[in-house]
Parts: structure tokens; C-alpha cells; sequence
């Protein structure tokens, strides 16, 4: 699972990240997403649904060119850790 901090929210709902950190989160089991003490934990098979942008940016420091990956922002209501331990459908069996 790979862990983001997001410091700002595009008008309050959406936030983006770029291909690259979506391809790496894929491979490590997840990406959990971060903002304002809020959590959001996406799946690998919820990272593969996502589409990229048409737009390629170019770096500012001559390192990786890359698509931005927008995500509608809905952070879990309950316990993340036990969200992911126990799985989304609440599992306890």
C-alpha cells in the first residue's frame, strides 16, 4: 500500500495523481490518500479503472513526464486500518 498526502482539493471534490504513482500503487496492493486528518483507500482494481488524461505534462525538473489520474474525492466514514483489515463489505467471518 502506498501512502499520498493530498494538500489541496479541486473545487473541494476532486484530486489528481499522476500516472506513474498509480502504476506504482497497483503493484504495492493500494494507494491510501490522505487530506485534511480524512483517509481514502483505493483498491488495485480500482487504480486499473482509472483514466489517465489526454494532456502529457512535462517535468519541471527534468525528471518523469507524466498524465494526471483524477479521483473524485470520498473518504471512508469508519476506521481505515480496520477497512482494510476486514475488507469493504465488512467481513468479519
Amino acid at each position: 500500500m502506498i501512502n499520498k498526502k493530498v494538500k489541496k482539493l479541486w473545487q473541494g471534490r476532486m484530486l489528481s495523481v499522476r500516472d506513474y504513482e498509480v502504476a506504482k500503487a497497483i503493484e504495492k496492493g493500494g494507494l491510501r490518500l490522505t487530506h485534511n486528518g480524512q483517509t481514502m483507500i483505493l483498491s488495485p482494481d480500482e487504480l486499473r479503472n482509472l483514466k489517465p488524461t489526454s494532456k502529457l505534462f512535462l517535468s519541471r525538473t527534468k525528471g518523469r513526464d507524466y498524465r494526471l489520474m483524477d479521483i473524485t474525492w470520498k473518504p471512508v466514514t469508519e476506521n481505515p486500518d480496520q477497512t482494510q483489515l476486514f475488507g469493504k463489505e465488512g467481513n468479519y467471518a
